[in-house]
């Protein structure tokens, strides 16, 4: 496969940007992005891009898997007598963390995690996650129904907080948790949207009024277990 037909995977799988809008995104030159279309997308391009898009790296370097950031991979439920192979890791699974696809709730973790799952390395690496930071947490409620439905089981990574413009992310907002789209404002605000934006409306935050109502970035979520219909 042409090595350069990774940058026309990236710009159509990140929305069909621009290479300037790409360069802006990832705070990249013009003449990187020029050099990727000539030779290919780096693979430290491609894990920066991953975790700027939730788009797979091995999908932007050669086209093998499908570039959609919540599809959900190939997870199994680990418990004491299930032996977890080399390329794979526990995942914290905080079953009763219920953070809400809706008004909100308060954090209900005692103790250490019931239960984990287990996790590819190659999935969180095709993510740019690394395994300390990657942590299951159960949603509930309708706000982002379809994307994430009640009940589902959220992959998200705490060491990626800095907000990219319609990526998902675990939000505290006066001690609420939820899971919203995210975009940033002018003078360091934030505008937080519900993929079921008729009955949630969106908030829009100023810098000084995220530190009043106690508004934080928890985590972005990089990949959804939703429950079977």
């Amino acid at each position: 496969m042409n090595k350069a037909e990774s940058l026309e995977r990236l710009l159509e799988a990140a929305g069909n940007i621009s290479q300037e809008e790409l360069a802006r995104a990832l705070d990249e030159s013009p003449q990187t992005i020029t050099n990727w279309k000539k030779r290919g997308v780096s693979k430290a391009g491609a894990i920066k891009a991953s975790a700027a898009f939730g788009i797979s790296t091995n999908w932007i370097l050669n086209g093998k898997e499908q570039p959609d950031s919540l599809n959900a991979s190939k997870v199994i439920e680990w418990d004491s007598s299930t032996n977890v192979d080399d390329d794979e890791i526990e995942v914290p699974f905080y079953k009763d963390f219920l953070v809400s696809c809706g008004v909100g709730t308060l954090p209900q973790i005692v103790g250490q995690p019931a239960r984990k799952l287990r996790l590819g390395k190659a999935t969180l690496r095709s993510y740019g996650v690394s395994p300390e930071n990657a942590y299951a947490l159960t949603a509930h409620g309708d706000s982002m129904k379809s994307v994430i439905n009640n009940g589902a089981t959220v992959y998200v990574d705490l060491g990626q907080t800095n907000i990219v413009d319609g990526k998902i992310y675990a939000i505290n907002h006066g001690g609420l948790f939820k899971f919203k789209y995210l975009y940033k404002m002018p003078m360091g605000g934030v505008r937080i949207v519900s993929e079921n934006k008729e009955e949630y409306p969106e908030e829009v935050l100023t810098a000084q009024e995220m530190i009043d109502q106690e508004f934080c970035v928890v985590a972005y979520a990089f990949n959804v277990q939703n429950p079977l219909p």
